[in-house]
């Protein structure tokens, strides 16, 4: 994509559609981003003469993409810019103006070349009632469509396409294809690891399960290796939600007598350890029906109820301490007459912005007919919503017709708040 492109792309004018014969499609497989550098002119420009503080301080501003750039100019850019330092500095100064992710695919019932998935970004914390995207990657799989789920871990995104979880980086376009069997994704903000966890069954699929449980660390060299069962048995039914170093979902453990009972299973990322918080009937379903969120810092569970004709009722399970396995309600109310301005009946729960604010999207991009995107912010203390478009998604006609957007109700979209730019590489040992 040329320069003049992104900036028609990111004006305020309605954007034109992308155009992906200009928009490389990122390759599936992890590219070799760590090999060797091509030898360049190494003479001394002005930039490296200046001193290192201010070059730290000039360059961590810089777009992450034009970044990437700099590894090809001599070795010596390519080690700075790929030094620890750099990259932590670089996310530290990316960390106070961070942007929410919106991926979007075309369909599930394409054929396997012709499915596409984009990724935008928007700025998080606006107040404008509409917002302008950042073209980040476009990937050519399709979301699945039975787990709403997408994950901002650090800088690199965790997400369901067709084939199992996969890890990339829009920065630099890193990606990991992680095996089918691999379940969730977490992050060490300790250790500073990002770990994937499989968990599946070892003996008969009757009775009561026997789990083996791997752990592999990206960019790290040990492979999947074994880790602690729970000491009682249970089933996992849905995805995950990372917090603080600690990967949330449900699960139904077995009681002495064979009887299921919801859980919320734990494991720790840093410890490797695996344990359970008990919880309410109306917090653990299967798949996409179990919504597992981030509130104010607290895991949070939706249940959704049926809706009226002037409402949207749904229950706000929190986790007040997980030590005594304690759990408080909020039943919320959102109004129907918001939801009017969008012809998608599907409501897609995606996690809180920086204010507190539930993230409500549609969960699919309308085929049927061209119309305007719309996320919406619901504050629980006020029973608030306010409507913010999001512009370049699937908003124009010549858009749809160009990139096969004709499955109607298979085009699922997907939201990751609180996403932060990162330089970072990770090696590839999966």
């Amino acid at each position: 994509m040329t320069r003049d492109e992104k900036e028609r792309f990111s004006s305020n004018q309605d954007p034109e559609p992308l155009d992906l014969k200009k928009a490389k499609v990122t390759r599936l497989q992890a590219r070799k981003l760590l090999g060797k550098v091509e030898e360049k002119d190494t003479t001394p420009s002005e930039l490296d003469s200046l001193h290192y503080d201010l070059k730290m301080a000039i360059i961590t501003r810089l777009p992450a993409k034009s970044l990437m750039n700099f590894r090809c100019v001599s070795k010596m850019w390519c080690s700075f810019v790929r030094s620890q330092e750099f990259v932590d500095s670089f996310f530290a100064v990316s960390a106070t103006q961070p942007r929410f992710i919106v991926c979007f695919s075309n369909g599930i019932f394409r054929k396997p070349e012709e499915r596409l998935t984009f990724v935008l970004s928007f700025p998080e914390g606006s107040s404008s009632s509409s917002l302008v995207p950042r073209f980040e990657m476009a990937l050519p799989v399709g979301l699945r469509g039975s787990q709403e789920y997408c994950a901002s871990l650090h800088g690199f995104l965790s997400l369901y396409f067709d084939n199992g979880l996969m890890v990339c980086n829009p920065s630099t376009e890193q990606v990991f294809n992680l095996p089918t069997t691999t379940q969730f994704m977490g992050y060490d903000p300790i250790g500073g690891q990002y770990k994937a966890l499989s968990v599946h069954l070892r003996g008969p699929s009757s009775g009561r399960p026997h789990l083996l449980h791997k752990v592999f660390t990206l960019g790290g060299c040990q492979g999947w290796r074994d880790i602690e069962a729970t000491p009682v048995p249970y089933i996992p039914v849905s995805a995950g939600v990372c917090i603080n170093g600690v990967v949330y979902y449900g699960g139904y453990k077995y009681n002495s007598t064979g009887v299921k009972n919801p859980a919320v299973m734990c494991f720790d990322v840093r410890s490797e350890k695996v344990s359970f918080i008990q919880a309410p009937l109306d917090v653990v379903f299967h798949g996409k029906d179990s919504i597992f969120l981030e509130y104010n810092g607290k895991l949070a569970s939706v249940f959704m109820k049926l809706p009226h004709a002037r409402s949207i009722p749904f229950d706000l399970w929190i986790l007040e301490d997980a030590e005594k396995h304690e759990w408080s309600k909020q039943t919320c109310v959102f109004p129907s007459d918001a939801w009017e301005s969008v012809s998608c009946h599907g409501m897609s729960f995606q996690g809180t912005n920086i204010a507190g604010e539930i993230i409500i999207v549609p969960s699919v991009v309308t085929s049927i007919k061209v119309e305007p995107f719309y996320i919406f912010y619901y504050k629980v203390r006020t029973n608030n919503v306010r409507r913010v478009r999001l512009l370049g998604i699937g908003d124009s006609e010549e858009f749809q017709r160009s990139y096969g957007f004709v499955d109607q109700y298979e085009c699922f979209v997907n939201v990751a708040p609180h996403h932060v730019d990162s330089i970072a590489f990770l090696k590839n040992h999966v």
